[in-house]
């Protein structure tokens, strides 16, 4: 063979040798994203809600991160147990980041033994590619309790609420605003905290204050280091209203909250 013809033939399996180790490692790689993935541990975003009422049965919603071939769930607390009901993968709300807020989901159902007390549990999800680090679930409030009820989109709509006060809702959708009214009968000093990020929701709250004729009276954005916001002001006699709100007006599952109103301490 003609000594040009045989060093075409030898670059020609070169780059044929070269191709297919290519495509080997690429199928390595593959593979070992794919094992990877599959050998994720759950973690835990957040609850929806962030908390459950101190009664005998309630359902919730787990989203975080491989949490689909949950074995259990187990509770810190004696009183409180979880039933795991359905897994799945989750969409992700437009605009959020699912590295934040997770693309699966658990629902449970929980149960408090008779009897239960206000408490902070921690839940862990078992799988069988491990366990999930611990994730706090609020059990019942210090204050009377009440669930966000819409349509509560404004002033002529908003939910009336007292002092003290613990609200657990949800910023239902992109710009969906919550809005509570509530009466000062003498002047008297007040706190109105947000718990969101802080638990895991998506939720970055802008917390507003206005008196009766629509004037704002104080607002906050973040918080000692948080996106969760808290009010404390000086209030005289008179009505006011409280909104609340996504700052960058996301909304969704992702965005639950409990809002907590009280004299300040």
């Amino acid at each position: 063979m003609p000594k040009g013809r045989l060093l075409a033939v030898n670059h020609q399996a070169w780059c044929l040798l070269a191709t297919i180790s290519l495509l080997v490692g690429i199928a390595a790689r593959a593979q070992d994203a794919v094992a990877e993935k599959k050998a994720e541990s759950p973690r835990v975003a957040m609850c929806v809600p962030l908390a459950v009422p101190v009664t005998p049965t309630t359902k919730i919603v787990v989203r975080g991160w491989a949490l689909n071939p949950a074995i259990e769930v187990r509770s810190s607390s004696p009183q409180v147990s979880f039933k795991v009901l359905s897994a799945a993968s989750v969409p992700v709300p437009n605009g959020q980041d699912a590295k934040q807020i997770g693309d699966t989901q658990l629902e449970l159902e929980v149960t408090i033994v008779a009897g239960g007390e206000p408490c902070d549990a921690t839940l862990t999800v078992v799988s069988p590619t491990g366990e999930s680090p611990p994730h706090k679930l609020l059990i019942g409030s210090g204050h009377p309790l009440v669930a966000d009820s819409e349509p509560n989109d404004g002033f002529q709509q908003a939910q009336p609420i007292q002092i003290p006060q613990a609200v657990d809702g949800q910023i239902h959708g992109d710009r969906n605003v919550d809005v509570f009214s509530f009466d000062i009968a003498d002047p008297q000093s007040v706190t109105i905290e947000v718990l969101a990020r802080r638990h895991g929701s998506g939720l970055d709250s802008l917390l507003t204050v206005f008196d009766h004729r629509g004037k704002i009276v104080s607002v906050n954005d973040d918080h000692a280091g948080t996106t969760d916001s808290r009010i404390t002001t000086e209030l005289v006699a008179g009505k006011y209203f409280i909104s609340l709100q996504d700052a960058h007006d996301h909304g969704g599952p992702a965005q639950p909250y409990r809002l907590v109103i009280q004299p300040m301490q």
